[in-house]
């Protein structure tokens, strides 16, 4: 399972910033964060419409791209069947959708903005992975114990698909009881670059390493 990859799609939105422009005009920074963050992890896209950052069609749009590309990422070249594809993005929205974070007030600081974002880690995917871990080797145990017995076993399009079952049931059951860590602070640069202003792409990366306890999958 590989690491969470929403800065793509922050950055997509970022295109469409080129409407509030660099010269000229009122551009609120803390606004345009809410914006993306709210239409990327909750799906919300009243700030996006509003700042004007796209239509909601567009927003939807973006959101449902971030979610398929999770799903890219957690697969990895495995193709669920479409049933388990389905459940799986709903309990992918589910876990973005209640990460907890706050968009403080922006300072301008020559041709960038800093934008301090309050947040407190969501520890969903350790216990998520501990229980994954568990239920596979189980299901390994079980299928090495029926190839020594000469018995059927599934094939490898069976087993995948039962592995991304256990997976996506991992995580919505850790979601059942999740868990947050104290309230802390980071910030995201917003720059003028090339007459649009632009987020840093390594505070975006930093934010989703801060947002998730990540780095429970990174290795895995």
């Amino acid at each position: 399972m590989k690491r969470m990859k929403k800065v793509a799609l922050l950055l997509t939105a970022v295109l469409a910033a080129a409407v509030l422009g660099g010269c000229g005009g009122s551009f609120d920074a803390s606004a345009y964060v809410k914006a993306l963050m709210d239409n990327s992890y909750k799906g919300d896209s009243a700030e996006f419409v509003e700042q004007k950052v796209g239509t909601k069609e567009q927003a939807e749009q973006l959101y449902e791209e971030g979610i398929d590309t999770e799903m890219s990422a957690i697969t990895q070249g495995v193709q669920p069947s479409d049933e388990l594809q389905s459940e799986f993005k709903d309990v992918l929205k589910d876990v973005f959708k209640n990460v907890k974070y706050t968009v403080g007030e922006a300072t301008k600081k020559d041709d960038s903005y800093e934008v301090e974002v309050k947040y407190q880690k969501m520890n969903v995917f350790a216990p998520a992975m501990e229980s994954f871990n568990a239920a596979s080797e189980a299901y390994v145990t079980e299928m090495t114990e029926k190839a020594a017995n000469g018995e059927d076993t599934p094939s490898e399009e069976e087993i995948n698909e039962q592995v991304y079952v256990m997976l996506k049931d991992a995580i919505k059951e850790a979601m059942g009881s999740v868990t947050y860590g104290d309230e802390e602070s980071t910030i995201v640069h917003i720059e003028l670059k090339d007459k649009t202003w632009t987020p840093n792409e390594d505070d975006l990366y930093n934010l989703e390493l801060l947002l998730f306890d990540s780095e429970a999958v990174s290795a895995q």
